[in-house]
């Protein structure tokens, strides 16, 4: 599994593990923390949002274990971070790799 690390100033901790099941991708959150109340998660290349980053959609909880799934047919050999940052907003709150 892959560390939640905050950036910049923010808080955020726990950790990413990536679960493949056929074509079924799924991202699986544990013991995860991270400020803010409206958070969204990318897939991104080193976390970098300008270099075709894809939309995971909104975290459904900013602590506690959940899941996001990634959109079908994503190769997800091409992406090695998570970067969770607020609605409507690049600029990240935390990162985590992509094991």
């Amino acid at each position: 599994m892959g560390s939640v690390a905050g950036t910049d100033s923010h808080t955020a901790s726990g950790y990413v593990g990536a679960a493949i099941v056929g074509s079924s991708i799924t991202l699986s959150f544990k013991d995860f923390t991270a400020e803010g109340e409206a958070l969204e998660a990318f897939l991104t290349i080193n976390g970098n949002m300008t270099k075709r980053p894809m939309a995971l959609g909104l975290l459904p909880a900013t602590s506690g274990a959940f899941d996001l799934s990634v959109p079908e047919g994503t190769d997800i050999s091409l992406f090695n971070t998570v970067v969770i940052c607020p609605v409507g907003s690049e600029d990240p709150v935390a990162t985590a790799s992509v094991p």
